[in-house]
């Protein structure tokens, strides 16, 4: 067993060093403890993969380009970070959608003055309760548009009422009809509208997603490759490694560094991966952007 977790380290660091090196590469990677267990080995080649194709989804409305310029950097964790700078972590559960959705709904009900301090809103209750999204499973394929509907059609209640315990267990629960403490489970919080920002037709989307960046953080999902796991530092494009699925993160602001222009996002794996839990992503004119971040991108009307 020894033998095989040494071949297994040096494997991953194999992989590091070998993405540190690529020329032109604008990001730092690094071996997370976490994430060793997600990526496929052996790992042999470094190579430009081929993005799939996405599940065509409905929307209700599309936000046209407005003829404004946006301001050239936008960053909500700096500029309201008693509103923003909660990174949530998913732990064992594959729930990211609920996870990040949730908390993008946090951040953006403190921006709007809904919430005099923050509230964390509760995951887990749609994890547990909901029973006609497909959404109740750390395995299922749930999508953002899917979380936000039931929080236009039921709601939540806040973390203090029902708390993540999906991240531990790696399962669901029963739809509960207390709080934790045992206490009355409050009046669920909606939404009014879920607004879609980008444009699936033509999938080039940045001035859309930066004018809502104005009201609030965008929710979003990327195609998830096996090179995100080793993500340290620096503006993330994709080199490397098998698609994984879809995950879903919050666009917090945008800015450029070294001329290379970037989307400032908040992930769902905790504070100790990335930069603090946040990375950035190279700002791609190609359709739907880099890994497909401006492609299904919406907010809420709280």
């Amino acid at each position: 067993m020894i033998v095989i977790f040494n071949v297994l380290n040096s494997a991953h660091e194999e992989v590091v060093q070998i993405l540190d090196n690529i020329p032109g590469m604008t990001w730092k990677a690094k071996v997370h403890d976490r994430m060793k267990h997600k990526s496929d080995l052996p790992l042999n080649q470094i190579f430009k993969s081929k993005m799939p194709q996405r599940a065509k989804q409905t929307t209700e409305r599309f936000v046209p380009v407005a003829s404004k310029k946006s301001p050239d950097y936008w960053d909500w964790a700096a500029m309201n970070p008693g509103c923003s700078d909660v990174v949530p972590d998913i732990g064992n559960c594959g729930a990211s959608p609920q996870v990040a959705v949730m908390n993008t709904f946090s951040d953006f009900r403190c921006f709007q003055g809904k919430d005099a301090d923050r509230i964390e809103y509760s995951a887990q209750y749609m994890i547990n309760c909901d029973s006609d999204f497909l959404c109740t499973s750390c395995d299922d394929d749930c999508q953002n548009y899917r979380v936000w509907q039931f929080l236009k059609d039921f709601g939540t209640v806040p973390e203090s009422c029902i708390s993540y315990k999906s991240g531990q267990t790696g399962k669901s629960s029963k739809c509960p009809n207390m709080c934790d403490d045992g206490s009355t489970i409050p009046a669920s919080v909606k939404i009014s509208e879920v607004v879609d920002i980008c444009d699936t037709k033509s999938g080039l989307n940045e001035e859309a997603i930066k004018q809502a960046l104005i009201n609030g953080p965008v929710s979003s999902q990327i195609a998830l490759y096996e090179d995100l796991y080793y993500y340290e530092s620096g503006i993330f494009e994709h080199v490397w490694g098998t698609y994984k699925g879809e995950s879903s993160c919050e666009i917090v602001g945008y800015g450029e560094e070294n001329g290379v222009k970037f989307w400032k996002v908040k992930n769902v794996w905790g504070r100790e991966w990335g930069e603090n839990g946040y990375f950035r992503i190279l700002m791609s004119p190609k359709y739907g952007g880099e890994c497909y971040i401006s492609f299904e991108c919406c907010q809420a009307v709280v």
